[in-house]
């Protein structure tokens, strides 16, 4: 794929490789990108490639809810028992 860059916008992308904040400028892109998608998700149906090994939404809440097999509030304590204590 070739990109034309308007002047200013390579100047930019130039300024940005010289202050060493990104090694290429597929690393500018890439992160524009994923900041875009965190501001505003693909629809639904909508594909898209994931960067290597990261992991689906699915694939995350499966994780979590391993991670958390076995993992019990002791009794007469809640959730909001300890949101309170981590503001004390």
């Amino acid at each position: 794929m070739t990109i034309t860059l308007q002047p200013e916008t390579e100047r930019l992308v130039q300024e940005e490789l010289k202050s060493g904040h990104f090694r290429n400028v597929d690393e500018i892109i890439m992160q524009g990108v994923q900041a875009r998608r965190e501001k505003e998700p693909l629809p639904r149906g909508k594909s898209f490639r994931l960067a290597p090994g990261t992991k689906t939404p699915a694939e995350a809440g499966k994780d979590i809810r391993e991670l958390r097999r076995g993992n019990h509030l002791p009794p007469g304590v809640t959730i909001r028992d300890l949101i309170d204590e981590g503001r004390a």
